[in-house]
């Protein structure tokens, strides 16, 4: 009849659970952004090394997401979050304990020492009446996951990071190229004006132009050399390294990228971004926690069993069984104050969702009108690459007729 009394007790009681209906802010968004001559595409169905055509550069990003010093740590993170959640949902079932204890005593009623030895076995459960271990375990998953898309931010961002270096890189490499090509075309025309200079035909001013002019190249230079030397240094540490020697792949010119590049609706785009899918778990798990906080109102149910037996005299056996209910009268007031404390809290992370939302509006935008106008830059730089070998063609014909007139 107990055991019945304590069924008919716990579901009477499972309607009691206080949880919480989570509800996405409302945050204003745009059908459409700004620039709209580009595909719409999922940039969650475009792997990462599908952007890119050169194999130096995705064994570079690849050495990266195994070896970033910071990534590790958001992956010891996650086991951490993993651990705990396993810890909240332990709380969900029965805990077992033993126990040992040895005893000898002797009166003057008895002439020979009692001994006994007793071992207690101990089966213990918390009845979640308010639901507040269901609000901690809750809290816990979305802890854990909200971690994992922190891992997913981060590996994208180590993405961006190794390619921006890696080009800037291989742009300077170019500008290294030229200036030293310079260089060697202005020693030789400083050798034709010394010479001039010897014979009387130019002054000591052109003399000392063309010397500041070579000065000017080997300074940009040292510049250019530094720069290489510290973006080396940078793409190594972001690889986990000490800095190294990086190996260079396909000339900055010959680098093809993705023509199609994800933008889709904003709102959808913007819900799949590692930023908001983690501050929206964020907010879900705050809302778990103010739940299982609000559980602290209200009695606390639980229930142990005991059973043991005398290992000096097996037939002494014994077992009971004990209820608990223990709640809250006085405490000056703390549990109102922690509520109040969850809930400011929950109002942070509101803030913080909204903010994250309006900066990766702002990150697709900038991107949007990086690619439009860059597209167009390109083409007008080809233009003129083409303009500029004519003019050296045309250049060339007429040195070569009127040179042997002189």
């Amino acid at each position: 009849m107990l055991y019945l009394f304590i069924l008919v007790l716990i579901f009477s009681f499972s309607s009691c659970k206080i949880k919480k209906a989570y509800v996405a802010p409302e945050i204003e968004t745009p059908t459409t952004f700004s620039s709209k001559d580009i595909d719409s595409l999922s940039l969650a169905d475009t792997e990462w090394w599908a952007f890119f055509n050169d194999s130096t550069l995705t064994s570079l990003i690849a050495e990266g997401l195994n070896s970033n010093l910071p990534l590790q740590n958001i992956v010891i993170g996650i086991k951490q979050s993993q651990l705990q959640l396993q810890i909240a949902k332990a709380q969900l079932l029965p805990a077992v304990n033993y126990g040992l204890s040895a005893e000898t005593s002797k009166t003057s009623l008895l002439p020979d020492y009692q001994n006994s030895v007793t071992a207690v076995g101990q089966v213990s459960y918390t009845l979640d009446v308010w639901g507040r271990i269901a609000n901690q375990n809750e809290a816990a998953l979305q802890a854990y996951l909200a971690t994992e898309m922190a891992a997913f931010e981060v590996k994208a961002t180590l993405v961006a990071q190794i390619a921006e270096l890696y080009f800037t890189l291989r742009d300077i490499d170019n500008k290294i190229f030229i200036s030293e090509e310079m260089e060697s075309s202005m020693l030789k025309y400083k050798n034709i004006i010394d010479a001039r200079f010897d014979g009387g035909f130019i002054s000591k001013v052109d003399v000392n132009q063309i010397h500041i002019s070579l000065k000017d190249i080997q300074v940009t230079m040292q510049a250019l050399y530094r720069a290489r030397k510290q973006i080396e240094n940078g793409i190594s540490t972001v690889l986990g390294s000490l800095p190294k020697s990086i190996p260079r792949g396909k000339p900055l010119q010959d680098q093809v990228f993705s023509s199609q590049l994800p933008t889709g609706v904003p709102a959808g785009l913007l819900r799949r971004r590692p930023s908001i899918l983690r501050s929206e778990l964020a907010l879900k798990a705050q809302l778990a926690k103010l739940g299982a906080t609000e559980a602290f109102r209200y009695p606390n149910f639980e229930f142990n069993f005991n059973i043991g037996a005398q290992l000096l005299n097996p037939s002494a056996t014994f077992g009971n069984l004990l209820g608990n209910m223990f709640g809250p009268l006085f405490n000056n007031n703390r549990i109102n104050n922690t509520i109040t404390v969850e809930e400011e809290q929950f109002k942070r992370l509101v803030l913080d969702y909204k903010q994250a939302y309006l900066s990766a509006f702002q990150e697709v935008e900038d991107a949007l009108i990086s690619i439009e106008t860059y597209k167009k830059e390109v083409e007008i730089r080809k233009s003129q690459l083409e303009l500029a070998n004519e003019a050296y063609n045309l250049a060339g014909c007429v040195t070569t007729k009127v040179l042997p007139h002189f």
